[in-house]
């Protein structure tokens, strides 16, 4: 099968039967859910793109058909290039904000399965198989993926599989001859009203498993109406409203749910880690997972910030406040972020390396790893330079109702701009809070803030992790220098 069409994906998503709940209602059918349907036909829209843009969207399986360019195992520059091409598509669609497009996981499991060799070096040559089948299977019906990967919050203090008495982080409970046996619950699962299956994998160095945790080190994939698992979702922030009124929020709310295992039947040829600790710290790193995830990610994150400059210089420019200087820096503070992280992916493109097993390119980790830790810095700061160039304006923004009535001449007179009709300043100050000021936006600032885990951890991270033998060497470089100075004066010359 090739790469779907919206309309296919939306059919398959109509079928599910899938155990999702929000405000204490089992939804039935996603496309129509009110709180719902803005979201599933944005992703569809997703799937349209592919072939509205197939020279970058599309690329070939080993049979010649076509699928998504996230599947692809990058084997030049421009292979890697073409990725960036493809998933920034996908993220100007919604403005950056649907942090958990398909591409995201597409490339994390094109990752994992171009280097089954880990697998091996474990021990889990079998499981390793499975994995390389699963991705065929995804990669051939152009599957959309979310994923769960922390357990949830009980109490950090102590080692995740102490937490309620060992019962509340996801793990093992049993095993039968075709299945093994899972209960707990996992989080965040951005966009599971939304995918076709969910996925279960390590983050973050194993997230503290011990060699004594073997119960806990489990990595599989199951369909999203697979008996067992249920979700529960938080508050929809899709705005029942007209697009007018919010253009975002109508549309681009992908969700967030805490999946539930009960004593839930996973399927052997779909389980790729079972109980094997070693290999569940270690495989994240080995494959390079995160090279190739914060590349995704931050081109992602140049959307956001490429929209975030360009509607902070509307509203200056329509308000004529750009011709102040302190708005000016503000403006180009924002500049700033959006040119340093395009010039992070530029670099960890040219910069990328063989990985010396089968010639798939691995992105330069360095740059990547820099914005990791600066982004959730510099967006919420991008959006307080919105906040503080827009003011009061933004408070006092008619609807679309409001439009249509007979309060129209007095808007139009009043509400107008230096060089906009007040229709155009009105949408321009809609679509601009709806980034920055929305329920919505709420959540996306704080999904910004711990996206790929929080800025302490990385930035902590990328000093302990650093190669600083070239820096050392040239701090050296004058430290003997001065050891030369110091044996003259010693030797009274």
């Amino acid at each position: 099968m090739p790469a779907r069409t919206g309309a296919q994906y939306l059919e398959k998503l109509k079928k599910d039967r899938r155990e999702i709940y929000l405000d204490g209602e089992r939804i039935e059918d996603i496309t129509v859910h009110p709180q719902l349907k803005g979201g599933a036909e944005s992703i569809a829209h997703l799937y349209d793109l592919q072939y509205l843009h197939p020279e970058v969207m599309l690329t070939e399986n080993e049979n010649g058909e076509k699928v998504g360019t996230a599947f692809m195992f990058p084997k030049s520059k421009d292979d890697l290039w073409k990725l960036h091409k493809a998933t920034k598509l996908w993220s100007e669609a919604s403005a950056g904000i649907m942090g958990r497009s398909p591409d995201y996981l597409n490339i994390t499991f094109a990752c994992y399965a171009s280097r089954t060799d880990v697998w091996d070096k474990y021990g889990e040559s079998e499981k390793g198989k499975n994995l390389e089948n699963y991705f065929k299977y995804i990669r051939d019906n152009d599957l959309c993926l979310t994923h769960c990967i922390v357990n949830p919050q009980v109490d950090r203090s102590v080692p995740e599989a102490q937490q309620g008495e060992g019962d509340l982080a996801l793990h093992k409970v049993g095993e039968t001859e075709d299945s093994i046996i899972v209960s707990g619950a996992r989080m965040l699962g951005t966009l599971a009203p939304f995918a076709d299956e969910m996925t279960i994998y390590p983050s973050r160095a194993g997230q503290g498993i011990r060699p004594e945790d073997s119960k806990y080190a489990l990595m599989f994939a199951v369909p999203m109406d697979h008996p067992g698992m249920m979700l529960l979702n938080r508050d929809s922030f899709s705005k029942q409203r007209d697009l007018f009124d919010y253009p975002l929020s109508s549309r681009f709310d992908e969700q967030d749910a805490i999946v539930i295992f009960d004593n839930c039947h996973i399927p052997k040829d779909r389980v790729f880690i079972d109980g094997n600790t070693e290999l569940y710290r270690a495989v994240t790193a080995e494959v390079n997972w995160g090279a190739y995830i914060v590349f995704q990610a931050m081109t992602r994150a140049l959307t956001k910030l490429e929209f975030l400059f360009g509607i902070g210089h509307m509203i200056a420019d329509m308000n004529g406040v750009n011709a102040f200087d302190h708005i000016k820096e503000k403006l180009g503070e924002i500049w700033q972020y959006k040119e340093l992280t395009r010039t992070a992916i530029v670099s960890a493109i040219e910069g990328a390396q063989d990985n010396g097993v089968n010639g798939v390119l691995i992105p330069d980790g360095r740059p990547l790893q820099a914005l990791r830790g600066l982004m959730p810095k510099w967006i919420p700061r991008s959006i307080e330079l919105i906040q503080l160039i827009g003011g009061g304006g933004f408070l006092c923004t008619p609807s679309k109702k409001d439009m249509q009535g007979h309060l129209r001449p007095f808007i139009d007179k009043y509400y107008q701009a230096r060089n906009k009709s007040a229709l155009e300043k009105i949408k321009v100050n809609r679509l601009a809070w709806d980034f920055i000021g929305s329920d919505l936006a709420g959540r996306g600032e704080l999904y910004e803030r711990f996206y790929l885990i929080d800025s302490f951890r990385v930035t902590m991270d990328t000093y302990t992790n650093a190669d600083k033998e070239v820096e050392m060497a040239l701090v050296k470089k004058f430290l003997d220098q001065m050891v030369l100075e110091e044996e003259a004066v010693a030797n009274g010359k």
